[in-house]
């Protein structure tokens, strides 16, 4: 079987540094995000400013294709003029995504990740609403091999359902939502209902991103990086757990869920002790559940990864067909323009119907992409 070109199921825009304070409702101006290149406690960069948030330096979503070694300069020097322009410029992504062997790519944001973290819920909304119609336009350059994912803000569920809806008919393949929402909102709540019973109808995939939660992996202090990318797959775990465990996917089979950039090589374990506590305290405490825990994963849940020859090695333990690989393009830790060789390497000894599956296949099933 011939390999044909790679689906990236995660991949970013880098917003233009004045798109909130361009676009955003008036009423919201004073507290409209924005990106400038200043000194913060002494450390010069580029930075996000956002309502109630510390400065966040963004260099890291600018990178792709700097190396390690590079990244410490990049960070106090860099600016959008140092980035790959495909970030913003969607004619220029096209050549990117062209140089790595890449047929199509699902669009997340950049800056709006932080953007979740928003306590005035009005803001969120408005900030939201500014972003969908930007990447609608972002991809409308080619909607075949764009596929933009919305962001929708769930402090007000019937304007979570009427934004997922408007979405939809603006060309956006799915959406994202907190990957774990705040404490005294948990996702076993009958108040998100008519969000799943919309998402299921409307055939939009929901994705739970790394640093979007309102949990303390996504909310760890930055500068204390390794902990905080080592606890990232405890948040999305522990909303998988609800939405399985608390019956929101037994009661909307439909439902379709992702976990992006939250890598795979701990999920085997995930599943066989979501199984093992099931079957421990079925008599104790029984779940709402007609069918094994792990089969509603199955069924209703995809995970991607951009480099994890573990889960890779694995696959079989989760699903061939609930894996998907992205290229985290023009991040820092993107493999743009080197995505070939490194899913070659990621996938030594993999028969080939089963890469294609992950590296392309998948995605395209998901979103229903129009790709021959």
């Amino acid at each position: 079987m011939a390999e044909r070109k790679l689906v990236s199921a995660d991949s970013h825009v880098n917003e233009p540094p004045n798109l909130w304070t361009d676009r955003i409702d008036k009423k919201f101006r004073e507290d409209a995000p924005y990106v400038k290149k200043d000194a913060v406690d002494g450390v010069l960069g580029i930075y996000l400013f956002l309502k109630d948030q510390a400065p966040s330096n963004v260099a890291q979503g600018i990178g792709g294709g700097k190396s390690f070694e590079e990244l410490p300069a990049f960070f106090k020097d860099a600016g959008y003029e140092d980035g790959r322009p495909g970030g913003w410029d969607p004619v220029e992504r096209i050549k990117d995504m062209d140089l790595d062997d890449t047929d199509a790519e699902v669009v997340y944001t950049t800056l709006g990740f932080r953007m979740f973290w928003l306590k005035d819920a009005p803001l969120q909304r408005a900030c939201f609403s500014v972003y969908n119609d930007w990447l609608a336009e972002y991809c409308s350059h080619d909607p075949k091999r764009l596929i933009g994912l919305a962001m929708i803000s769930l402090y007000d569920i019937d304007e979570a359902v009427k934004e997922l809806k408007r979405c939809s008919k603006l060309g956006l393949k799915g959406a994202m939502v907190w990957c774990s929402p705040p404490q005294d909102r948990p996702y076993s709540l009958p108040m998100y209902d008519p969000l799943w019973s919309e998402a299921q109808d409307l055939d939009m995939p929901l994705s739970l991103h790394a640093i979007t939660g309102m949990g303390p992996e996504s909310l760890w202090d930055p500068k204390d990086r390794y902990v905080r990318f080592m606890v990232f797959p405890m948040e999305v775990q522990r909303t998988l757990t609800t939405l399985i465990l608390s019956g929101v996917l037994e009661r909307f089979p439909g439902l379709k869920i992702v976990s992006a950039e939250n890598e795979i090589g701990w999920l085997p374990f995930f599943l066989q002790r979501l199984d093992g506590l099931q079957e421990e305290f079925r008599y104790l405490e029984p779940t709402p559940l007609k069918n094994k825990a792990s089969e509603y994963f199955s069924r209703q849940v995809w995970a991607c990864f951009i480099a994890d020859s573990v889960g890779v090695a694995n696959r079989d333990r989760i699903g061939v067909d609930n894996l998907m690989w992205s290229s985290d393009y023009p991040h820092v830790a993107c493999t743009w323009p080197h995505s070939r060789d490194l899913v070659d390497q990621d996938f030594f000894g993999v028969p080939v119907g089963e890469k294609q599956k992950i590296v392309r296949d998948n995605v395209i099933k998901l979103y229903n992409l129009d790709l021959d």
